[in-house]
């Protein structure tokens, strides 16, 4: 009997190695594949001082929401001062991390549900495109999801009863608490939502105060320096992406991107049009599909969480999961409409720690329950199954779907060197500079402000007469635009229309390039 025991346990194990390894290729596979875009060359410029003590001071002046979560930047300086600052070396440190969080969710549900639960926690995450994505992107979120999976770890100890000391767990959650609320301010929606959520579904007011108070102490620091941080009670003048949509879409587009990712349905491109809806109903086998899948998944739950309920259980850990994930939507939800931000999956990152322990419990098992409910409970499993496959289905489109792809700086600029000759000149009107010299083009002038003036229809003189002034006379321009949906269709081709002809453009994703030779007199 012990020896069955030790080989199923052996191959339990092995199983889980196998998984993590999946996880650890997942995260470093074709890592440097795609360029750097707009938003990982703020991390660059954010980080781009020569000290610790120039970083520290860097990031409390940052001019856009980044300033609100500040400990990546600090810590992607030190990586660079060991690492260098290839493609690959800047994105391993979120790889890196992105791994960490998989294996740390494991021993999480290990802790409080035991080992079958633990490796389909493990499976969900190791696949899932949303945490593969942000494991792969030299920003925040992989970092924020690393700390919120150790916060979560040291909390489950309050989740097993059997637990001993727990003083050493109240102390590193209390610690990691405060180190979260540094690395991303929406940090604190899952920590609220955490300690709501204890004092809700356990109502034992004596171990609420234990574990909050002392997290509460040390989180004062990082609260206190976010409050004091330029626009901390002024969100109209941070800049940030402002709602473009109704708030319904911006809904589902982040439950759409937790599930399943960003790159499962229509592209993020594909939507700026105005034919979003005819886009949306080329994808419907895969959004229904998508549809089904969770609306069984969720079905699932609510069974379970009621029969918890019959069986007097109202205490359960999957109680506690479910509180958590709900408030913590509603806090997100919350600050959208009062900031009206542009509401996308990664701000919502904190929702996937608990929504990938819970998922499991959809189809658990508990002595004693009949056929009609294992019935129900084989259902929910294929349903699990299905949403990792519709998540491999998503990493495919990641990695080798090139309308998925995001920003490409790399080809721009290796366009613009190739095509550069003494006659020519090149303006960005929107793009991220530290990229283009990042990626070897020092040479492109910075247009900037005509193109801020251009979107926001200020007319003092057309776009051909300044850009005439910027180049120096130059026959021929390039004018380069980053996101071009920023700019009124045709806009750019009739400002410059009076000196210039518009005699060729290139398309790279989210790029478009304008070759416009001077007019003859």
């Amino acid at each position: 009997m012990i020896k069955i025991i030790n080989q199923r346990s052996s191959r339990y194990y092995i199983s889980v190695l196998i998984v993590i390894f999946l996880g650890v290729f997942l995260r470093f596979f074709m890592l440097s594949n795609q360029s750097l875009w707009y938003d990982e060359g703020l991390s660059l410029t954010n980080s781009d001082v020569s000290t610790l003590q120039e970083s520290i001071s860097r990031v409390r002046h940052i001019g856009n929401s980044d300033k609100f979560q500040p400990l990546y930047f600090i810590v992607l300086f030190l990586w660079r001062q060991v690492f260098g600052e290839s493609e690959f070396a800047l994105r391993s440190l979120s790889a890196i991390l992105g791994i960490g969080s998989t294996i740390l969710i494991f021993f999480t549900a290990l802790r409080i549900y035991g080992k079958k639960h633990a490796l389909w926690s493990l499976l969900i995450v190791t696949f899932s495109s949303f945490c593969v994505y942000y494991s792969q992107e030299a920003r925040i979120y992989a970092l924020a999801m690393f700390i919120g999976s150790l916060q979560l770890y040291f909390f489950s100890a309050v989740l097993v009863k059997d637990e001993g000391n727990q003083g050493i767990s109240k102390w590193l959650f209390s610690i990691f608490t405060a180190i979260g609320i540094f690395a991303n301010i929406n940090f604190l929606f899952s920590t609220v939502a955490l300690c709501l959520s204890q004092i809700f579904i356990y109502r034992n007011l004596r171990q609420w105060l234990q574990w909050w108070i002392p997290a509460g102490f040390l989180s004062l620091p990082p609260i206190l320096y976010l409050l004091t941080l330029p626009g901390a009670t002024d969100p109209e003048s941070v800049p940030i992406s402002r709602l473009g949509f109704p708030i319904i879409q911006n809904i589902i587009f982040v439950l759409n991107g937790i599930l399943v990712g960003t790159t499962y349905g229509p592209s993020t491109e594909q939507l700026r049009g105005d034919d979003k809806v005819q886009v949306v109903l080329r994808y419907w086998p895969q959004i229904l599909l998508l549809v089904i899948v969770s609306t069984v998944i969720v079905l699932a739950l609510i069974k379970v969480l009621l029969r918890h309920k019959k069986n007097n259980r109202d205490q359960h850990p999957d109680y506690f999961f479910a509180s958590v994930i709900v408030m913590a939507f509603l806090l997100g939800l919350l600050l959208a409409i009062v900031t009206k931000l542009n509401w996308v999956p990664r701000h919502s990152y904190y929702l996937w720690l608990p929504l990938a322990i819970l998922i499991p419990s959809a189809f658990s098992q508990r002595p004693g329950i009949s056929s009609k409910r294992y019935g129900v409970s084989q259902f929910a499993q294929i349903a699990v199954i299905s949403l990792i496959v519709l998540n491999i289905y998503s990493l495919y489109n990641y990695y080798f779907n090139d309308d998925y792809r995001k920003d490409d700086y790399r080809s721009a600029v290796q366009y613009m060197i190739k095509n550069r000759s003494p006659s020519t000149q090149s303006v960005y009107l929107f793009a991220n500079p530290r990229l283009f010299s990042y990626y070897g083009d020092t040479l492109t002038r910075d247009g900037r402000d005509l193109g801020n003036q251009l979107r926001k229809g200020i007319t003092n003189g057309s776009l051909g007469e300044k850009i005439e002034k910027l180049t120096n006379n130059a026959d021929i321009v390039f004018i380069v635009v980053n996101r071009e949906h920023l700019f009124p269709k045709g806009l750019i081709e009739k400002q410059m229309s009076d000196l210039y002809n518009l005699d060729s453009e290139v398309s790279f994703p989210y790029f478009k390039i304008y070759r416009f030779p001077r007019k003859k007199n």
